[in-house]
């Protein structure tokens, strides 16, 4: 039986010591990946394998049932993408180490869309959770697609901005996409709004393959390699997030960082971006202007936002962008704790404010 060309790249792929770097030197030595899949010993040896790598695809070549692997893959509604596919990321050809095969759920449709990455600290703190969705509606207004790695925190929070505005998201992770290996578990919802609102879950690991450490590591380079900027939040200077602000740099990408509480362990890590020339942003505009986006909108100017009853004017008026417990609200306001609660209630439903948990809440930009 014939398969797609495709396919025998997963079957390659299959062998871990095949990464992208061996596996992009198959590709320039055969002429597709059907021609290495059955090559025999001393093409494989010729084409610069170690003859220990050889004789380990061999052995597991013999144990691979190409069929089985196509039904294993479609059970799990998993596609495949080689960098040969006209709809493979444009920008990934261009990095170092691209990944020659990208694992997919969802849509990956056009190989020209706007991304910006978003990444950093699993420990978001309530400035983090603030900051984020008046910095990222904008761009996702525009069209912009928002990509992240699907981990708690920044990333769950960029996430979510494009999911409530039913817009397309891509999460990139470190392990297999079927059912058992998805990471973090705790987000096999997360990932299935992804996939409902038209957006994607990448990865460059075949199906069963466990989220080691080392795959996060390597799957940054994928996350701003996808993406035409990267945006970084809050993390600390140890973070694995610097990892991929690295690889934006050496993709030569933009990095934007957002200014944080010089005293805060989350606000190091982006501070000393800026420190290093990485571009303070502080609003969506300012990547509007810096990347000259001609086919963004302006942004709209701040409007004052009023209530639709005194109460909720009152209440509005006590509330900015930095997080006020609703004990302060009652207290400042002189009204009932049961009034209070209800119109901000009604102000949450109407997007003027936001519950940021633990009874705190802020303006929505």
């Amino acid at each position: 039986m014939d398969f797609s060309d495709s396919l025998y790249l997963h079957g390659l792929n299959l062998l871990p010591q095949f990464g992208p770097a061996r596996l992009g030197l198959l590709a320039k030595r055969f002429e597709n990946f059907k021609d290495a899949f059955l090559a025999s010993e001393s093409q494989l040896t010729a084409a610069g394998l170690d003859p220990e790598i050889v004789t380990n695809f061999l052995a597991l070549r013999e144990k691979i049932n190409l069929e089985q692997e196509s039904e294993k893959l479609a059970k799990e509604q998993i596609k495949i993408l080689s960098f040969k596919d006209k709809n493979y990321p444009k920008l990934l050809l261009e990095i170092p180490k691209l990944p020659p095969i990208l694992y997919y759920k969802g849509q990956m449709e056009t190989a020209d869309e706007l991304c910006v990455a978003v990444v950093g600290t699993r420990m978001i703190s309530n400035y983090g959770r603030t900051i984020i969705p008046g910095l990222l509606e904008p761009l996702v207004d525009a069209g912009a697609v928002i990509v992240s790695g699907m981990a708690f925190g920044v990333d769950s929070a960029s996430h979510e901005v494009a999911i409530k505005k039913n817009r397309r998201t891509i999460a990139v992770l470190g392990g297999g996409l079927d059912e058992k290996s998805l990471y973090p578990k705790h987000h096999a919802l997360l990932a299935q709004q992804i996939l409902d609102n038209g957006g994607a879950l990448i990865s460059e690991y075949p199906i069963g393959t466990p989220n080691f450490k080392q795959n996060f590591v390597a799957r940054n380079r994928i996350i701003s390699g996808i993406s035409i900027a990267t945006i970084v939040v809050e993390c600390d200077l140890q973070s694995g997030t610097l990892i991929t602000a690295k690889h934006a740099l050496d993709q030569n990408r933009t990095v934007y960082a957002v200014p944080g509480p010089i005293y805060s362990l989350t606000s190091q890590g982006p501070n000393n971006l800026i420190k290093m020339g990485a571009k303070l942003i502080t609003e969506a505009n300012d990547i509007f202007q810096d990347l000259n986006l001609a086919n963004l909108p302006e942004q709209k100017a701040a409007q004052a936002i009023f209530g639709d009853t005194k109460e909720e004017s009152a209440i509005l008026k006590l509330l900015n962008f930095e997080p006020v417990i609703i004990n302060e609200l009652i207290k400042q306001s002189g009204l009932e704790a049961s009034t209070v609660s209800s119109a901000l209630t009604f102000l949450e439903m109407k997007g003027k404010v936001r519950n940021l948990g633990g009874q705190q809440y802020v303006l929505s930009r």
